[in-house]
């Protein structure tokens, strides 16, 4: 919402002129909930304008929930904050405003300039924490603090990306399938179940945070989504390399029951008596190292400079579960002007789009969380399958090649993301490697087709939860077993089978 470390890209002849009154300069990004433009008032402020997507503005539903998440925005008047400026939740194609911040994320300079020095780590955890008390004194719970949410300026972190994440995760988990947040940084009960997230919750995402400041790694990372979930549940995190004198800090945060952690108000206030025992402390700059320093006047002066990862860095560390895998092509709004045809040009690299830009090529992380969703339950008491079912591979009577979510590679992959579990159970249906803007139609047990139709997303992913809007089963999915005709436009039609048990 603020800027992060997304890439300015000329305006295409899909983009709108003006939005309200901004006039658009360039785009910042697309996530979940649309495209967030750079924007100029008439006064010459600059302002990240984001517009949301068309499928949420039909919604009546969602605009209720947006104009009440975006009033409650507007009451947040904290200094480390990306705050609201404008908002038209009325629009046809409803928009919000908030401060354009010409800074780096901190996920950007950890792997520009590696971790901070204990000094910054206080300093940057009293701003978050004081952005996060404004946050949920307004009534609001930020639902994906990381560090790709976190900008570092000069004068302080700005936590961006906040006020309308509720807004949205009706919309988004009915309309595209699946969860909402980051699971290297969510709190357990987030990943278990994301109506439990609550403001402890941002607290725990606050101290994953911290620790990746302070290593480089965020708490729990793996191979796949599936293993930072599973290790989510049943693993203390890794703080390895935490220097000792924030261990207590972080440890206090990443404590597994909500209730156990301190509030945002009780992080500031203990923060304050450890840096105010270094003295005028506000009157000083800010405690980070040159390189850092000289990152962040880089982009003060609109330079945006193109950062390698460090050595060591890898793995599913910032994979954002809010981005939708079933985007169609880009339409123009029908309420905003179009702009000019404008020359041809070479063509472009993709743009970044913050700290969750690389995780385009892995969208499967809708299918990791469900995926994971049986191990997750079992780990926290919430099994979604057969708990006396020993592991092990999926029953005999399975087709080979369907033994869960596949692996994201240059080649073409539909498969299931399990084959065996309750009636409440998440089967996804998950593809990868297809061609982008196909649309796919799912059929369940030669019944009518599913009013739902995915689109295969830029990425060539598409993710699907079989009867969550219930379109197959009025209620549970019945006992027994089940095939799943999955088709996707230009031909390519693939079979899959799950069993429910009887338990």
């Amino acid at each position: 919402m603020g800027s992060g470390d997304a890439g300015l890209e000329p305006l295409s002849q899909q983009d709108p002129l003006r939005v309200g009154g901004y006039l658009l300069l360039a785009r910042l990004g697309t996530g979940a909930m649309g495209r967030v433009y750079l924007g100029r008032s008439a006064s010459g402020r600059l302002v990240a304008v984001k517009t949301i997507r068309s499928e949420f503005a039909a919604d009546g539903d969602f605009r209720t929930r947006f104009a009440h998440e975006v009033t409650a925005a507007g009451r947040v008047s904290g200094v480390y904050t990306a705050a609201v400026v404008a908002a038209d939740p009325d629009a046809e194609i409803p928009w919000l405003a908030t401060a354009y911040i010409p800074a780096p994320s901190l996920e950007q300079l950890v792997r520009a300039c590696g971790p901070l020095p204990v000094e910054a780590l206080r300093w940057l955890a009293a701003g978050c924490a004081e952005a996060l008390e404004s946050i949920h004194q307004a009534g609001l719970v930020h639902r994906d603090l990381k560090p790709s949410n976190v900008l570092v300026s000069a004068d302080g972190p700005r936590v961006i990306d906040f006020g309308v994440a509720r807004a949205t995760e009706r919309s988004t988990v009915t309309a595209t399938h699946q969860a909402v947040g980051t699971p290297a940084y969510m709190a357990p009960e987030q990943a278990r179940d994301s109506r439990q997230t609550v403001a402890a919750s941002d607290v725990f995402s606050l101290g994953s945070t911290l620790l990746y400041a302070a290593t480089g790694h965020p708490p729990y990372s793996g191979d796949s989504v599936t293993d930072v979930l599973v290790r989510l549940a049943t693993e203390e995190p890794d703080l390895t390399g935490v220097p000792d004198e924030v261990a207590d800090l972080v440890r206090e945060c990443l404590q597994r029951d909500p209730d156990a952690r301190p509030t945002a108000a009780a992080l500031l206030a203990g923060l304050a008596e450890q840096l105010d025992e270094d003295g005028d402390y506000e009157l000083r700059p800010a405690p980070l190292p040159a390189d850092a320093v000289d990152l962040i006047e880089q982009y003060r002066q609109g330079k945006r400079p193109s950062t390698p990862v460090r050595a060591g860095e890898g793995g599913v560390a910032d994979p954002t579960l809010d981005s939708p895998t079933s985007l169609g092509a880009p339409s123009r709004p029908p309420n905003l002007p179009r702009r000019p045809p404008a020359p041809a040009a070479p063509p472009r690299t993709p743009p970044r789009h913050g700290g969750s830009t690389r995780i385009i090529l892995i969208s499967a992380v809708a299918l990791a969380v469900m995926a994971g969703a049986l191990l997750l339950g079992m780990a926290l008491g919430r099994t979604s399958g057969d708990p006396n079912r020993p592991p092990g591979p999926p029953p005999a009577d399975f087709p080979p090649g369907n033994n869960g979510p596949p692996r994201v590679s240059g080649s073409s992959s539909i498969a299931l993301s399990q084959n065996f579990g309750d009636g409440n159970t998440g089967f996804t249906v998950h593809g990868a490697g297809l061609t982008p803007g196909r649309k796919v139609t799912i059929q369940v047990d030669r019944g009518p087709v599913s009013p739902f139709t995915p689109v295969v997303d830029f990425g060539g992913v598409f993710s699907y939860v079989i009867n969550q809007g219930h379109e197959f089963f009025a209620g549970k999915i019945p006992p027994g077993s089940h095939q799943v005709t999955v088709t996707v436009s230009g031909g390519r039609q693939t079979k899959l089978a799950f069993t429910v048990n009887t338990h």
